[in-house]
């Protein structure tokens, strides 16, 4: 079996993509997986990584009317690359990941008859999968109410597949990798690969209070490529426990230690966090596509699960006021942990595998002259 994921333009989409491929790669062995995405080094070094091959496909956004000419431009070189990397691979099916990266090869694999199923992992759906519905055999969803926005075909809500080690890591440590405490209260805070910077600022201002108003303070902070500098000087100058580091791949341990996160709200840290059921202080991106962070994070506050800061909003005071009166309320704290654990898909992958599979099997299909599956 032959199987193409697209999609791009953030490292969320792909994630979600690396995850289905992994629950494919332990239940049918053998299969061929290859990506199409971007040409972003962080895409094609998460895919290579993962060993899984990645082809890159020229895509771009319209952002501005000055940028079309580009834009259609650089569609048509994309569509065209897509088509011919489609009749060489000659796939069984193509999963779309989302963002802009994904719509090319997803015409491609219209055009010439190859299976489609769309994953959409935010509340609001994406403006390319909503384009894309009509061409789609199967849409797969996270959140209910995301199925009522999508008009055409079959919608189903399987859930969002994380990173396998996420649970893994659920089980008791004695010996964390962090050198801290687990009898302490640990806050986690993550900026993510967008805007993590405006996050870094206001907490470092806010570390000297939160250590008086919680004397058994410490922390996890992961800063991003850039402030690792900064943060580690500022923890050092305060004595508090810590530990910074700009990225850590061992996320599960990180949620197992902590018992509160402040984080950004894309779509594969809330099924993160519910997945583990961590309370948490959300702080959706501002320039995220039609605000799709922030209702994100409002299916998480709305059932009592999380707090949002916007981030127009974000100050050192408000922000140490809400932390210390978290972690110093463990009532409140064991109240959240339940709520989010309730909104947990824990089964997502082996539920979205099953769906392709059953799209596979639903689509009577021959070869046509090409090689590729067409439907009878």
């Amino acid at each position: 079996m032959k199987i193409v994921f697209a999609g791009g333009g953030t490292g969320g989409h792909l994630m979600a993509g690396l995850s289905i491929a992994q629950e494919i790669s332990s239940r049918f062995l053998g299969t061929r997986i290859i990506f199409f995405g971007t040409n972003r080094n962080k895409e094609s070094r998460y895919i290579e990584e993962s060993n899984y091959e990645f082809k890159p496909i020229m895509a771009c956004k319209p952002t501005s009317f000055i940028r079309l000419p580009l834009f259609a431009f650089a569609s048509l070189i994309g569509i065209i690359h897509s088509l011919i990397n489609l009749f060489i691979i000659k796939p069984d099916i193509i999963i779309g990941l989302g963002g802009y990266g994904s719509a090319l090869p997803v015409v491609a694999a219209y055009i010439i008859g190859i299976p489609i199923v769309l994953i959409e992992p935010n509340v609001i759906p994406g403006r390319a999968n909503l384009k894309m519905e009509r061409w789609a055999d199967a849409v797969l969803c996270h959140w209910e109410s995301s199925k009522k926005r999508f008009k055409k075909g079959e919608v189903a809500v399987t859930g969002v597949p994380i990173r396998s080690g996420i649970l893994e890591n659920q089980t008791e440590v004695d010996n964390n990798p962090f050198g801290l405490d687990s009898q302490k209260k640990t806050l986690l805070i993550m900026g993510g690969s967008q805007g993590a910077q405006t996050i870094n600022k206001v907490m470092l201002q806010s570390i000297p209070k939160l250590q008086t108003l919680v004397p058994s303070l410490q922390i996890i902070h992961l800063t991003g490529k850039h402030g690792y500098q900064e943060a580690k000087e500022v923890y050092n100058g305060t004595g508090i426990n810590s530990f910074v580091s700009e990225f850590y791949n061992d996320i599960g341990a990180a949620y197992k230690l902590s018992d509160l996160v402040i984080s950004r709200s894309g779509a594969n840290t809330i099924a993160e966090i519910t997945a583990v059921g961590i309370p948490a202080i959300l702080i959706p991106y501002p320039y995220a596509t039609d605000n799709h962070q922030y209702w994100n994070a409002y299916e998480l506050s709305s059932a009592g699960g999380a707090l949002i800061i916007k981030q127009e909003e974000l100050e050192p005071e408000r922000v140490t006021k809400i932390v210390s009166d978290l972690l110093m309320n463990d009532e409140r704290l064991d109240n959240m942990k339940k709520i989010n654990r309730s909104l947990s898909k824990p089964f997502a992958a082996a539920r979205v595998v099953d769906k392709i599979c059953q799209t596979l099997k639903e689509k009577k299909v021959k070869k046509n002259v090409f090689g590729f599956v067409r439907p009878v």
